[in-house]
């Protein structure tokens, strides 16, 4: 192998072409003809430049002997899209991910037509080889997300997507960048791709808060008739509030996974892949039967069918993420006066349950299974909320160690 290296080094060849002061290269190595500038005006630096170009060719054609291949990353992210509709439940909103890493838009416009608009923010180029991203592109991907004002979460998100399309990339014997991307830093917060999180949102409804949304709602039902994105919207709420789902899992609800005789509903749980089966409190279980009764005859397989404009779409699809109905009675209601307080949003309907469950003395091991929590670790927020009865135990134990001794 030293010779090898040794008769390519008798082989380099750097020259200037006349009135130029910049090195260009040429050789041929592995069958690649190398005609190309260096970039260098400074000899010792293209020689430098050349030998670097040479283990380039000598890498890429034992990557090839060994089955490796380059790719863009956008066929990448196409191809990673064609798995995951297998593997997730999520895939649309994969496909949203994507769609937004390439700094494309989907917007609704006039007559409510769905228009994609390329490059409307900043994006990672399409026909960039995964096995030439650097770190750098990824920096360029993560201030420029933070200069658009999103949060460290959604920045976070993002770079994690790139980690799972490169991890992806290798497991399909494509190229990988070399050296290795370094997504985090554990002491040098400022290196890290990923950035620092708050702890998380903690904002849940208060009973007077909860009855003055849960009464606009219903007044906009009775106001507006027949308009059924407003007796969706009200029905919604209140599943929302008593089950604590995710607005995803409700949203995609199917008749096949509520049972009104046991008075109980199925959820899957898309997160943490598994599922969930919660009793109904009484105030859903009566809306949930007059829904069942109201669509009767029509050939509906989901709870909240899509619609468009204020009924029902005809076809047989779940409703989908169209939270605005709901944000536009959260926001009326002054919910979100507060600066000092955490936004509220259909998500917060999940924190009042666990919120009040915790607050009941109920405990997080089973409040993290009604939510779905593939860990107790991740219901450790609401630990705070707990009733402080080990800590009374605690002081009575303490007092009993300290009493005075009884004089006799």
């Amino acid at each position: 192998m030293a010779a090898v290296e040794n008769d390519e080094r008798k082989d380099m060849t750097v020259f200037k072409r006349p009135k130029s002061d910049i090195w260009q290269c040429k050789f041929s190595l592995k069958g690649v003809l190398v005609r190309e500038t260096t970039g260098c005006r400074d000899k010792v630096d293209a020689q430098a430049w050349e030998v670097r170009r040479r283990k380039e060719i000598r890498d890429a054609a034992e990557a090839k002997r060994r089955g490796f291949r380059h790719m863009t990353l956008s066929a990448l992210a196409d191809s990673w899209l064609s798995m995951s509709e297998k593997t997730h439940r999520d895939h649309r909103n994969n496909i949203s991910r994507v769609r937004k890493l390439f700094g494309d838009k989907l917007s609704q416009g006039k007559g409510r037509q769905w228009r994609l608009t390329p490059g409307a923010r900043w994006g990672m180029p399409r026909n960039i080889n995964v096995a030439d991203l650097t770190q750098a592109h990824l920096v360029e991907l993560k201030n420029a997300r933070l200069g658009e004002g999103v949060s460290f979460a959604t920045v976070n998100r993002e770079i994690a997507l790139m980690q799972t399309l490169v991890g992806y990339a290798k497991s399909i014997s494509v190229l990988t960048p070399e050296p290795s991307l370094i997504w985090t830093h554990g002491r040098n917060k400022a290196a890290s791709l990923k950035l620092p999180e708050r702890r998380g949102k903690l904002r849940w409804l208060t009973l007077a808060e909860e009855t003055a949304l849960i009464s606009s709602l219903r007044d906009c039902v009775e106001r507006r008739g027949g308009d059924q994105v407003a007796l969706d919207a009200y029905t919604l709420t209140v599943f929302l509030l008593d089950t604590g789902g995710r607005y995803s899992e409700v949203a995609a609800l199917q008749w096949s996974q509520v049972d009104l005789q046991a008075g109980a509903v199925t959820l899957f749980r898309s997160k943490v892949e598994n599922e969930s089966v919660l009793r109904l409190p009484l105030r859903t279980l009566t809306l949930l039967k007059a829904r069942w009764e109201s669509m009767k005859g029509l050939e509906y397989s989901y709870v909240f069918p899509k619609f468009i404009g204020g009924a029902w779409a005809g076809v047989d699809r779940p409703r989908g993420h169209a939270t605005q109905a709901i944000q536009t009675h959260i926001d009326g209601c002054g919910l979100n006066a507060n600066p000092k307080l955490d936004r509220v949003t259909p998500h917060t309907f999940r924190d009042t349950y666990a919120a009040r469950l915790v607050q009941a003395g109920v405990s997080l091991q089973k409040v993290s299974h009604l939510l779905g929590h593939s860990s107790v670790l991740m219901t450790q927020k609401y630990a705070h909320l707990c009733p402080e009865a080990a800590g009374a135990e605690a002081a009575a134990v303490l007092d009993r160690i300290h009493a005075p001794t009884p004089v006799t």
